[in-house]
């Protein structure tokens, strides 16, 4: 029996970009009906491989070879048909709030909706597969408005709308409820029983039995790879490392209760996305926020950090002020808050430094201070050490991996030592490691209020000791 030529063959393969070496002497061979997980560290070379396999790269015919149609999904899209570049964070809020806008209105031509992402025509099989996604109820809703987890079966859906042979998805579980994670992975398994090859990034604990195999890779190239019965994860050894203090002056909190919400609605056009929520939040409670895809949970967050026009149109206390009657400005309500959401990530300059990013905390928005004090740029060194980030501190963001670009958001969120801290799944695409050093350092810090979004309670911090449902 004569041995199938591979799919993708990556010979030697090395990436570099802005004088750092991403990927080193790869060589890898994808087969037909294969399925691979790819396991590593932060900044281990995950993303920049799957960009390898999807040819992004130059390289010639002898150290890259594809003979099948492939599609890549990775955590943010931007093409000619979607670019966050083109809109600015708060634009997913405030503009075109219906979700049938007007033909008079100067956005309506230019954030496309769902539908038109999708490029979706009346073929039975792509409505179906749609609806397979939960999609089809927001398909005219604007692409910006989406939640995470939708966002992130939109891409999913793109991808499989195109049939590929081969499709490579970038952490595809990160972001996703219980449910629809379930949903995925039964789905997926039942795609690769009818020939697709997958080619899969994800944690050590989170490979799916389906997986016929598994790469390992760690400093940029393949440490282990082989059939995944024969893989033996090691129990990780995690150094000690002490948890920083920072030198910059906590802001004591001003306030008995940091927010209130009562009976509050939120409606794009005549869909309800929060039905009369009530909650209260006291000075010094940490929270853990749970609920679905589309619940409505970073839209409530929206609304306490000031980023949403409806909080003025709802019952909304902020730091024990009512928002619209007190006259306290939006940047009063920011400068007590530290911030970090997947969908801020999306709208970052990718032309800024790590280090320039980590400042924006400092200004609450996407462009750094001018100058900071001692005190701000010894706490920026000590945290980035210790996440292990200091040799990327003069990098752009554009060129480090996701998890390496969320831990600088982190460290974005902490910079300040405000007193509350909004953390809305912080630690998206983020290793056990480096999730375990951030939970001590939230634990770490005293006096703080706290609300934490996640969908995995693995992730809480032990301080974490109230839970509200949406």
């Amino acid at each position: 029996m004569s041995e199938q030529t591979p799919l993708i063959t990556l010979n030697k393969l090395t990436v570099q970009r802005n004088g750092r070496t991403l990927v080193r002497e790869l060589t890898f061979h994808l087969n037909l009906g294969e399925c691979w997980a790819v396991i590593g560290p932060t900044g281990s070379g995950k993303t920049t491989f799957l960009q390898a396999l999807a040819g992004q790269f130059h390289a010639g015919a002898a150290t890259l070879s594809r003979r099948a149609p492939t599609e890549f999904v990775s955590f943010k899209e931007e093409s000619s048909r979607f670019s966050y570049s083109g809109y600015f964070y708060q634009q997913r809020y405030q503009a075109t709030m219906s979700d049938s806008p007007e033909r008079s209105d100067p956005a309506y031509n230019s954030i496309p909706t769902l539908r038109s992402f999708l490029q979706l025509d009346n073929d039975p099989a792509s409505l179906a597969l749609v609806d397979r996604l939960g999609l089809t109820p927001i398909l005219d809703r604007a692409f910006i408005k989406l939640s995470n987890g939708q966002t992130r079966k939109a891409r999913i859906g793109k991808a499989l709308l195109r049939h590929p042979s081969v499709l490579l998805l970038d952490n595809p579980f990160v972001g996703l409820d219980v449910t629809f994670r379930a949903e995925l992975t039964a789905w997926l398994s039942e795609l690769t029983n009818y020939g697709l090859t997958l080619v899969l990034v994800t944690e050590p604990d989170d490979i799916p039995a389906f997986t016929t195999h598994v790469a390992e890779l760690k400093d940029g190239g393949i440490r282990w790879k082989g059939a995944k019965n024969s893989y033996h994860p090691h129990p990780p050894v995690w150094p000690e490392i002490e948890v920083p203090i920072l030198k910059t002056i906590s802001q004591d909190p001003d306030f008995e209760e940091a927010f209130r919400l009562s009976n509050v609605t939120v409606r794009y056009g005549n869909t309800v996305i929060l039905n009369g929520i009530n909650w209260a939040v006291q000075a010094g409670e940490r929270w853990a926020l749970f609920g679905p895809n589309g619940a409505g949970k970073s839209v409530l967050l929206s609304l306490l950090y000031g980023d949403h026009p409806q909080a003025y149109a709802n019952d909304v206390s902020v730091f024990g002020h009512r928002r619209g009657k007190s006259g306290e400005s939006i940047w009063d309500v920011k400068r007590r808050i530290g911030f970090v959401s997947p969908e801020l990530h999306l709208y970052f300059p990718q032309g800024l430094s790590a280090r320039q990013v980590a400042l924006t905390g400092l200004t609450d928005t996407l462009t750094p201070p001018n100058r900071v004090s001692p005190e701000i740029d010894a706490d920026l060194g000590n945290l980035l050490t210790y996440f292990g980030l200091i040799h990327l501190i003069n990098c752009p963001f554009g060129t480090l991996s996701a998890g390496e670009q969320r831990l600088i958001l982190l460290v974005r969120a902490f910079l300040k030592n405000a007193p509350v801290l909004l953390l809305d799944e912080p630690f998206q695409a983020i290793d056990s490691f480096h999730s375990q050093l951030a939970r001590k350092l939230i634990d770490s810090f005293t006096n703080k209020t706290i609300l934490f979004v996640t969908h995995n309670q693995r992730e809480l911090p032990e301080s974490i000791a109230k839970i509200f449902i949406i």
